[in-house]
């Protein structure tokens, strides 16, 4: 009869990687992965920041700097005339641009009027449609949701002639009534769309709070929806802002005088006008960028929250 043996254990791991524990192959496959998404993610922001880098760099050289072989990426002599010559096109007459210089300002000033006025009414109106659509249930409300959108997918060639016709009726041309009811048309079903699934994601307990408080439906509206869907609201006066700045074949046809271009009309005319300098061209480029994006910028977490409810419930 024989007896088994037993080997006293030592208490040692056997030698060997651990079960999960990175390779060196795998090490160097996550490394080569994080330096391609680095690079990638680099070549991505260079493609969208240095043309507007490039359009601000040159705003402060002078036209021969401008136009030096080859380009000087940083400016050697800076200088702040092309932005002065805005204020008084006349008072350098080297860097006199024609009528688009002398039309900035007024553009500069129409724009900013009509986007603001765009997106101020799109939230007086999608505010109650898209409360609505998001807690009401009534017959043929899909239908109009989707027929809202689709209004979307006409090309504006094709009612650009119509609406010049309306308005031209109306006594309307060259105001910016022609233009504000224009990018209304344009700009509403994206944001009944917005407010909409993001006024579903605020829990009906509150206004059932506000109820039961006594408070009518424009108390707990104003006092308790608005403030909690600030972040879909914002999105949505943001994305009427800049559609409304941005616009250029509404603003070509309905306008035709200074009291009522806009600046992507004004900033066309740059192309058109001989005497006028790359220099200028890119200050007034300079120009119309900069209010939407300041209100990019200080918006950002707000414009982000409010695009994003939808996906979260919808």
């Amino acid at each position: 009869m024989s007896t088994a043996t037993s080997t006293p254990s030592t208490g040692t791991p056997p030698a060997g990687p651990r079960p999960g524990a990175p390779t060196p192959r795998r090490r160097r496959r996550g490394l080569g992965q994080r330096i391609l998404l680095w690079v990638l993610a680099l070549l991505f922001a260079a493609w969208f920041i240095l043309p507007f880098y490039w359009i601000v760099a040159m705003s402060f050289m002078t036209e021969a700097e401008a136009i030096a072989v080859p380009p000087h990426w940083i400016p050697q002599n800076p200088t702040l005339s092309n932005y002065l010559s805005f204020i008084d096109p006349q008072g350098n007459q080297s860097l006199v641009g024609g009528r688009a210089v002398e039309e900035t300002p007024f553009a500069l000033r129409n724009s900013m009027i009509v986007a603001l006025a765009t997106a101020l009414l799109n939230l007086v109106i999608s505010v109650p449609a898209g409360y609505a659509f998001a807690r009401l249930e009534f017959r043929g409300s899909k239908a109009l949701l989707i027929g809202y959108l689709m209004t979307r997918m006409v090309p504006s060639v094709a009612i650009i002639i119509p609406f010049y016709l309306m308005m031209k009726q109306a006594g309307l041309l060259n105001t910016y009534g022609a233009l504000i009811l224009s990018y209304l048309t344009f700009t509403l079903p994206v944001t009944v769309w917005v407010l909409k699934d993001f006024f579903r994601t605020v829990p009906r307990e509150l206004e059932e709070a506000a109820r039961v408080d006594r408070a009518n439906w424009l108390q707990t509206v104003w006092h308790v929806l608005l403030p909690v869907s600030a972040p879909g609201l914002v999105a949505a006066a943001v994305f009427s802002f800049m559609t409304a700045w941005s616009e250029f074949m509404f603003a070509l046809f309905m306008t035709s005088t200074r009291a009522a271009k806009t600046m992507p009309v004004v900033a066309a005319n740059f192309a058109t006008d001989l005497n006028t300098s790359f220099t200028l061209m890119s200050a007034a480029g300079v120009l119309a960028v900069l209010p939407p994006l300041i209100l990019v910028l200080i918006f950002q977490r707000l414009i982000v929250q409010g695009m994003a409810a939808g996906s979260v419930k919808g």
